[in-house]
């Protein structure tokens, strides 16, 4: 993951060459779900579709292949965006779309930060549209930080995933407007969701939200928060909940952390062990997160004498 704010889980990057198998894979995938959309219109029911992406997405996570997941994702947004047009108030959908423009928008923003802005524009959209069920915290994401503080007296456990992928989608959005005051000034409100979601389930997405904030903490300068104390305690943590099986965990710490503190000795181990993890380390769902890690600490080993220079 080269890219420059890690609000990501998946987190992307390129990778060099495909199988043919694999480009077959794909092109199945990209005939298929234009074939459901164009049934859609009539017949097709939202949980089928549901049950469709749901196939899909474990699919992604075990894959090995990075770029297929690229190749493959517009196909699975405009289904999203069928969906939609159908459904615009369904929550499982706008959670869904929510999560995939994420995803997307991050596996872009290392080539393409204007394409990948777009993309996490219309997940924050979506993800606060899908709170217009609720008038009350629809209302707070959009009050003064003062009142949207008191937006936790209106989420129950069961908001948990949407304000995991809304935070995530609104910080990346963020990220990719640092020139903007206006975009800036909803930090806050970015920081507190994700600590709700601590406060909700910190191993969500094995640990997926005290990396969000070991990263945060360490990438943002002091005067806007940021706390290389705080950044290294979320990040054990998170390490400390995915049983060391989740390799981006020392490639963020080093990519932000340990560049941030200037710590080249800290930098190269931790890249090192991802280097040389085996495969035999990676969980089924870890697969795809792994291997964007190892070829993310790769380049990053690579550029280190330049950078500690």
């Amino acid at each position: 993951m080269t890219s420059n704010f890690p609000f990501l889980l998946p987190i992307h990057k390129w990778v060099s060459s495909i199988r043919l198998s694999k480009i077959k894979k794909g092109l199945i995938l990209a005939v298929y779900i234009p074939a459901l959309l164009s049934f859609s219109c009539g017949t097709i029911k939202v949980w089928t579709a549901k049950s469709l992406m749901e196939d899909v997405e474990k699919a992604t996570l075990k894959s090995t292949d990075p770029e297929l997941v690229t190749e493959s994702m517009p196909t699975l947004l405009l289904l999203l965006e069928t969906l939609l047009n159908e459904h615009p108030t369904n929550s499982d959908l706008l959670l869904k779309a929510t999560k995939a423009y994420t995803s997307y928008g991050t596996l872009l923003q290392y080539k393409e930060t204007q394409k990948a802005r777009k993309q996490f524009n219309r997940a924050r959209q979506l993800g606060q549209a899908a709170f217009e069920r609720d008038s009350s915290i629809y209302r707070l994401l959009n009050a003064s930080y003062a009142e949207f503080t008191s937006i936790s007296t209106h989420l129950e456990a069961s908001d948990g995933p949407l304000v995991f992928w809304l935070a995530s989608s609104w910080g990346s959005w963020i990220y990719t407007n640092t020139g903007s005051l206006t975009a800036l000034a909803d930090l806050p409100k970015v920081i507190f969701l994700m600590e709700w979601v601590i406060e909700w389930n910190e191993s969500y997405e094995h640990g997926a939200p005290h990396l969000f904030l070991g990263a945060y903490y360490a990438a943002l300068p002091p005067m806007l928060g940021g706390n290389p104390h705080k950044s290294l305690h979320h990040f054990d943590r998170s390490e400390e909940i995915s049983q060391g099986k989740a390799l981006l965990v020392p490639t963020m710490k080093a990519q932000y952390l340990a560049r941030q503190t200037f710590d080249k000795t800290m930098h190269d181990s931790l890249l090192n062990s991802v280097v040389n993890a085996p495969e035999t380390l990676d969980s089924p769902l870890l697969k795809l997160q792994n291997e964007l890690a190892r070829n993310i600490a790769h380049q990053l080993l690579s550029e280190s004498d330049a950078f500690f220079y």
